[in-house]
């Protein structure tokens, strides 16, 4: 309220401030304007009076001084103090009056105006100029005292607001204390309340309410502790029943472990007991398939064979659920070559698929690292059962398998594995079921596929312990793809296991009517540098090319081929390679072919594929014993091992092992894990402590499918573990890595050597006649991979006497083991006899003894070089 009567009156007096000047500027202009009106008769006639004059215009109230000029602004009469003479060029008759107004003073210059005695009639012109100056006291004066007026005002009026504030403050004081100290009383729960506020204003009603309302609280407060009676006593009773709901659940919870214990405990005995018989029937249907039988029998032992694994898939299904639900499933970490794990999960699935007329096809993404760590075991379970689900749930079409690199790192990997079909294709709803435990997508499908809905469920734990996801995307009706992801680390120290570069810029002819399959085909053999030229249509196979290769469908099977163009060598993809032989100048190959096997075929190092299958590997020369507590599994490993020419020595339980270890010296030891007195994990280690075989290898066999305790297993002084029932392939890998292969003939035979030049005092740096018996008798061949050799011995030569003057002895055994592969495929027996004794050289540490094993090697080299430089290869295979 202050603050707007203070700027109230400030409008007003600067309002009428501005109204004073005016007047006084208005008035300063009438005077000068009487002055010169009377000067204007006197400044011609009488200068005396005109200066009477100018001192009594001094009198006028606010005048200081005066001067009047003639025309030529010469000074005729002045009072006052001096003042300065205006400016000429300011001057002019059409502004007769001038004021010039500042801070001290107010100066007008009037124009005199008249005739002059001389001048004819009307004709009137400035005779001079008034200049008078004005102050601004009389303002001033004037200003001050209305300041004075309005501060004494504006004092008085503050005062009678200050008392009037105090009285009504004091008045609203007194009753906002009494309702503050009722409003404290009633939140400190007093219940005898009640506040007095006298009048009929806003604190009485307040008064009033808040009488009500501690009324209204004591009614609540009183209503509330009956009810909290209430409740406490329903508590109460809640709580003793908790208390005896938890007593029950403990030991519901007790017993479910228990029970949960026993179960797991049943599924591994009851899997134990049950695998053992299913070995037995496996191993024996595998045995009497090999001899001579009937049709209606062979039949009949397939479809026993068949329905045993059958059952042995759900069996293995069951344990790895049961160990998943359990967490005890351990994973082993091991090189994986990514390309080989999924082309054998492909060639072992690959029945199945072409007995529905399905095609099968592999990618893999070029930026996929070839070696990751892991276990293999478990990533071919999760690829199987995506595979074996797809050719369960798809009619006819194709199964397409896809391995990209979805994120890369310098030590670790992000895999995602795609399985494709052209199946029947789920629905929205099913897909959120189906990898849920023993759940399909419909209860029909159980009926008409089979399958204990596990798979996936397998699937989707194995890929969350690995780190990974599972999904799938589909349509009814459409096909499905189910994927996995796994991180798994780069493997930065794996061997290349062949020179894919060997048939860099070579050609070959490819038949397929399958455009899928075709294009996996092609993407292996142009990712080793070779060019590809596909037809669909045999007729228009380009017989101009280095290389063929006829892939067959189910169809053509038996079609009868063209026959083979000398010097263009053929190989032929059946699904169908059966048991007769093929003697049509071919090579026959089961498909899908892995990668190895094809480029072997391409080099021509596939041993008797001219003539049918591959003999076994003959082990006759090694020492091998078998320990198992059943005589079943004991008469099929033995059958198993006589195959390889091994004659096993057989134990029936650790204690009779034991015995033989002590008294006999053997080459490896084949061990049951479950067995009765000693078990195969305390009779390894008691073979390991005190025995003459304590550096013997030693591998566990069980129908587990993993051990439970792999540490325990490495513990014990156990090099491999088996899952049965073991198969030809896996024992024939475990005798190869462990025993050394002998020859069932006891008289030594030359290695490629022709009987011409057998017993020559100087075998030629190359032979011919193992060159062309490597090539399959084809010269051009031969030529190329001997040119291929000697365009790469070179770079090797300063390799070796690098790696030699560095004293880098590992770097010297890789090099000598490539030169040694390189040399398989070539007939250089004097190079490879040097390579061969070098690397033995290697192997067995002999440091003294590498100088000449290196100069021997280093001398054939140029032995090599110097004679295909000296020779017409092209004429000498002629």
């Amino acid at each position: 309220m202050t603050l707007i009567c203070v700027g109230l009156s400030a409008y007003l007096i600067d309002g009428q401030l501005k109204e004073l000047r005016g007047m006084i500027v208005q008035r300063a202009g009438a005077v000068s304007g009487q002055l010169s009106a009377l000067a204007a008769h006197l400044i011609e006639q009488d200068r005396e009076l005109l200066a009477e004059l100018s001192r009594s215009a001094l009198e006028e109230a606010g005048v200081r001084a005066v001067t009047i000029y003639d025309a030529q602004l010469e000074p005729v009469s002045h009072a006052g103090p001096a003042i300065q003479p205006p400016d000429v060029s300011t001057l002019s008759r059409d502004q007769p009056q001038q004021f010039h107004i500042d801070e001290d003073q107010l100066q007008v210059i009037h124009a005199i105006v008249g005739k002059r005695p001389a001048a004819g009639p009307g004709n009137e012109e400035i005779l001079g100029w008034v200049q008078m100056h004005f102050s601004w006291h009389q303002y001033e004066l004037r200003k001050y005292q209305s300041l004075l007026s309005t501060a004494m005002i504006l004092g008085l009026s503050a005062l009678i607001s200050l008392a009037m504030f105090s009285y009504v403050n004091h008045t609203l004081r007194g009753d906002l204390v009494n309702v503050l100290q009722a409003i404290r009383r009633l939140a400190n729960g007093s219940r005898d309340f009640h506040i007095h506020i006298p009048g009929n204003d806003e604190f009485s009603d307040i008064a009033r309410e808040l009488n009500r309302l501690s009324a209204a609280q004591v009614k609540e407060l009183q209503e509330l502790q009956r009810s909290l009676e209430m409740s406490n006593s329903d508590l109460r009773e809640t709580l003793e029943t908790v208390e005896i709901q938890n007593i029950e659940l403990d030991l519901a919870r007790r017993e479910a472990v228990r029970a949960n214990r026993v179960k797991s405990e049943f599924l591994a005995n009851t899997s134990h007991e049950i695998r053992t018989p299913l070995n037995s029937i496996i191993g024996f249907s595998n045995i009497l398939l090999k001899s001579e039988l009937q049709g209606r029998q062979r039949e009949a032992l397939e479809t026993m064979r068949n329905s045993a694994e059958s059952l042995l898939t759900i069996i293995n299904d069951i344990l790895d659920f049961s160990k998943l639900e359990a967490g005890k499933l351990v994973f082993d970490r091991s090189p994986i070559n990514l390309r080989e794990l999924a082309e054998d999960t492909l060639i072992m699935l690959a029945p199945q698929a072409y007995d529905k007329g399905l095609e099968l096809a592999l990618f893999i993404q070029h930026d996929c690292p070839d070696t990751v760590l892991g276990d293999a075991l478990r990533l071919r379970q999760m690829m199987t059962n995506l595979i074996n689900n797809a050719i369960k749930f798809t009619p006819s079409g194709h199964i397409r398998v896809d391995i990209v690199c979805v994120d890369c790192n310098p030590e670790s990997a992000t895999l995602t594995v795609r399985v494709s079909d052209t199946g029947i294709g789920i629905n929205a709803a099913q897909r959120d079921s189906i990898f849920k435990d023993f759940a399909q997508a419909d209860a029909s499908v159980t009926r008409q596929y089979g399958g204990t809905g596990l798979g996936l469920v397998i699937v989707k734990g194995l890929a969350k312990e690995m780190g990974g996801e599972v999904g799938v995307d589909s349509d009814f009706g459409k096909g499905s793809t189910f994927w996995f992801t796994v991180n798994l680390p780069i493997d930065h120290n794996a061997m290349q296991i062949r020179n894919f570069n060997a048939l860099r810029g070579y050609s070959v002819a490819l038949y397929e009517r399958s455009t899928l399959y075709a294009q996996s085909l092609s993407d292996v053999l142009q990712s080793w540098g070779m060019e590809v030229r596909h037809c669909r249509d045999i007729r228009q196979l380009d017989r101009s090319c280095d290389y063929s290769i006829l892939c067959l469908d189910k169809q053509e099977s038996n079609r009868r081929l063209p026959s083979e163009t000398p010097g263009h060598p053929g190989i032929v993809l059946s699904p169908n390679l059966g048991d007769q032989p093929h003697n049509d100048g071919r090579i026959w190959l089961s498909k899908p072919v892995s990668c190895v096997r094809l480029y072997d075929a391409l080099c021509g190092d596939i041993h008797q594929q001219l003539g049918g299958n591959r003999e076994a590997p003959y082990f006759g020369n090694n020492r091998v014993l078998i320990v198992d507590d059943n005589p079943s599994n004991l008469h099929i490993l033995s059958a198993f091992l006589a195959d390889f020419g091994i004659d096993a020595v057989s134990a029936c339980n650790g204690v009779e092992a034991l015995s033989y270890c002590q008294d006999q010296l053997f080459d490896l030891i084949f061990i049951d894990i479950q067995m009765p007195q000693l078990d195969g994990i305390e009779a390894s280690r008691q073979i390991r402590q005190s025995s003459p075989n304590s550096a013997t290898p030693i591998v566990a066999i069980s129908a587990y499918l993993a051990p439970e305790n792999p540490q325990q297993i490495q513990q014990a002084g156990i090099n491999e573990y088996l899952s049965k029932p073991v198969g030809e392939s896996q024992l024939a890998t475990v005798l190869d890595q462990y025993l050394q292969r002998g020859s069932p003939s006891t008289e030594p035979v030359a290695h490629y050597l022709p009987a011409s030049e057998a017993f020559a005092d100087e075998p030629r740096p190359v032979d011919i006649g193992e060159c062309l018996h490597l090539s399959r008798q084809r010269p051009e061949l031969a030529i190329n991979m001997l040119e291929m050799l000697t365009e790469e011995l070179p770079a090797t030569r300063t390799a070796l006497i690098n790696s030699y003057n560095d004293r880098d002895w590992q770097q010297l055994a890789e090099i000598s083991h490539g030169l040694k592969g390189n040399c398989a495929y070539t007939g250089t027996p004097n190079l490879r006899q040097a390579v061969l004794a070098l690397e033995n050289t290697l192997k067995a540490g002999d440091t003294q003894a590498l100088q000449p094993r290196h100069r021997e090697v280093l001398a054939a080299i140029d032995e090599l070089l110097t004679w295909t430089d000296e020779h017409d290869l092209e004429v000498l295979f002629e």
